[in-house]
């Protein structure tokens, strides 16, 4: 909504349960980062939030920070990601009723997908670079990231580490409506931001460093506000209530572990968009000799990098083919030793986020999404693996599938031998929501 004749303001929130040397880490027992934006007669930019702070990797603790890794340490973070590798999930409620207004679990693994496919290669050399620390090289990551000192030393503590100011994507902060603070009836009452933080195993690929960890420094949230002019403010408050429309994330969590994987889901969403998934063998998730942000095809053999190739996928609704009425057959159900991506699975997986003849600047290329076996993470080019499954369940009318009532269900046949190489799935479903807000309250209608 425009604001004419208003002004701006611009806001600098400290985290409401900072301890006290203001010093936050996972090993520390700090694993939730709390902002508070006050109820207020004023509008919020949803997609200028930022969160910003600096980010210290330590290869062992010593007093209150620790030893700063080198080359031959070989401690590294996600390139896709950076310092997005640290959230775990995000809750956005009202600050003044508690009522949650989008909670996405799985961040990192959501965002592993989703910030590769959405940005080039230049915009991660370029910007997210410089804002997050995401580096599509993994030893020029490890360089700048992990093995960057910046004060981390025990001569110079002020300032520790990379210092980063990241957004956070999500279908309520990102939608083209401002937020109203207000808990008169025309806002939500105050909105309140809870990070919760990864577990430096999942955050961190450290082999021979069980020690390593992350601590953060200096945190604060940002974001600019709009003041309504005087004539606007007296019109809203004759308002009661409000609606506000956004597309959320949804996320899932499931294994499989057979040629026939079957993975159902019942939604309770009445507009489901799109659904996405990636995959990483389970015992790569938590683990500091692993990368667990890494979007990999289905492994077989965890120690020969022996791929399972997906064969065909059939998508379907209420026991029904929906939205694509045939399955989709694989390149390499015909000819075993393909290492190439299937287009089909491809293309469908990229239009899940947003139609593919519009997506023109991704990091996807036959580099990144291939079956390709590999036995370790410094093999791979770019910023690694960008695998995954996916489909646009609307591309034209932009209003959803309704599967209050049936189910979603993905049938895979896949080369998946050995019953011992469990593959994790992350789903995310994303879909059009509905905020309805007074002054009594709010509610979200799926």
């Amino acid at each position: 909504m425009s604001m004419s004749g208003g002004s701006t303001s611009y806001i600098d929130i400290q985290p409401s349960n900072v301890p006290s040397n203001s010093l936050i880490s996972y090993r520390d027992g700090n694993p939730v980062v709390s902002f508070v934006i006050a109820e207020q007669d004023r509008y919020l930019i949803g997609s200028s939030l930022r969160i910003a702070g600096n980010i210290a990797v330590y290869e062992t603790p010593s007093g209150d920070h620790g030893v700063v890794p080198d080359v031959a340490d070989n401690v590294r973070t996600n390139p896709k990601l950076g310092v997005y590798g640290i959230i775990d999930q995000v809750v956005l409620s009202s600050q003044s009723n508690k009522n949650t207004i989008e909670h996405i679990r799985h961040y990192g693994r959501f965002l592993s997908s989703y910030l590769p496919l959405i940005s080039s290669k230049q915009e991660a050399f370029g910007h997210l670079s410089e804002s997050a620390g995401a580096l599509p090289n993994a030893v020029g990551n490890m360089l700048s990231f992990s093995n960057n000192e910046n004060g981390s030393d025990a001569t110079g503590r002020e300032y520790r580490g990379n210092s980063f100011c990241i957004n956070l994507p999500s279908g309520f902060l990102m939608s083209k409506e401002n937020i109203g603070l207000s808990s008169k009836g025309w806002g939500v009452g105050g909105l309140q931001v809870d990070i919760h933080l990864v577990p430096d195993s999942q955050f961190l690929r450290a082999p021979t460093k069980n020690q390593a960890f992350y601590q953060l420094s200096n945190l604060r949230l940002l974001a600019e506000l709009i003041n309504p002019a005087p004539d606007e403010l007296s019109r809203l408050m004759s308002k009661s209530s409000g609606t506000m429309e956004y597309n959320a994330i949804s996320s899932y969590y499931t294994t499989i572990a057979s040629t026939n994987a079957i993975v159902n889901l019942r939604l309770g969403l009445s507009r489901v968009l799109g659904v996405f998934m990636n995959f990483i063998p389970s015992a790569n998730l938590n683990n500091l000799s692993q990368d667990g942000y890494q979007t990999l095809p289905m492994i077989n053999n965890l120690t020969s990098g022996e791929i399972a190739a997906i064969k065909q996928i059939t998508f379907l609704k209420g026991g029904m083919k929906m939205p694509l009425e045939y399955n989709i057959t694989a390149n390499v159900r015909d000819d075993a030793t393909l290492v190439s991506a299937d287009p089909q699975i491809l293309r469908n997986f990229m239009n899940s986020f947003l139609p593919f003849m519009k997506n023109i600047r991704t990091q996807v290329s036959p580099i990144t999404y291939n079956r390709i076996p590999y036995k370790n993470a410094d093999e791979f080019a770019d910023a690694g693996q960008m695998f995954g499954v996916g489909v646009a369940m609307d591309a034209i009318s932009g209003e959803g599938l309704d599967f209050r009532n049936d189910t979603f269900t993905l049938q895979m046949e896949t080369g998946l031998t050995d019953s011992s190489a469990v593959q994790s799935v992350f789903i995310f479903v994303r879909s059009k929501q509905t905020l309805v807000f007074n002054a009594n309250g709010l509610q979200v209608l799926q």
